[in-house]
C-alpha cells in the first residue's frame, strides 16, 4: 500500500505519513477507512511498528486519520483533512518563505518564484 524508502535523508515515518495524507488528500483513501493496523503496516514494510506509531500519532495530531480504542485508526472526514492539508501547507510555506528571506531573496524574487511554481 506505501512505498517507502528504507535509505535516504528523510525519516521513515516522514515518509509514511506523506504517503498516508497524500493519499487521503487525493481521495484514494475515503473518509471512515480503516488504515491498516501499526503491526501489519510495520510487518508489510519491515519497519519498526513504533515507526509507524509515531507515523499514526503525528497524522492524527494533524486531523488526517482518528483512533477509536480496541478498534483501530481511521480517515478523518474530508472537513478535517482539508484543514490538516491547509495548515501542513502553511507551516511547511512558512517555514520556506522564512528560509528564502533569511538567505537574502528579495520580496519581488519570492513573489516571482511563488508564481512559477503556482502555474
Amino acid at each position: 500500500m506505501f512505498d517507502i524508502r528504507l535509505e535516504g535523508k528523510q525519516p521513515i515515518y516522514e515518509q509514511l505519513c506523506e504517503k498516508i495524507s497524500g493519499l487521503i488528500t487525493s481521495g484514494a483513501l475515503k473518509a471512515g477507512e480503516r488504515l491498516p493496523t501499526v503491526r501489519e503496516t510495520a510487518r508489510s514494510l519491515g519497519i519498526n511498528p513504533n515507526t509507524v506509531q509515531k507515523a499514526y500519532v503525528q497524522l492524527e495530531q494533524q486531523g488526517f486519520i482518528y483512533s477509536v480504542p480496541a478498534k483501530g485508526s481511521y480517515v478523518a472526514d474530508c472537513t478535517r483533512s482539508a484543514e490538516a492539508l491547509l495548515r501542513k501547507v502553511s507551516e511547511e510555506l512558512t517555514a520556506a518563505m522564512n528560509a528564502a528571506k533569511n538567505s537574502g531573496l528579495s520580496k519581488d524574487a519570492a513573489v516571482k518564484l511563488l508564481d512559477s511554481v503556482w502555474c
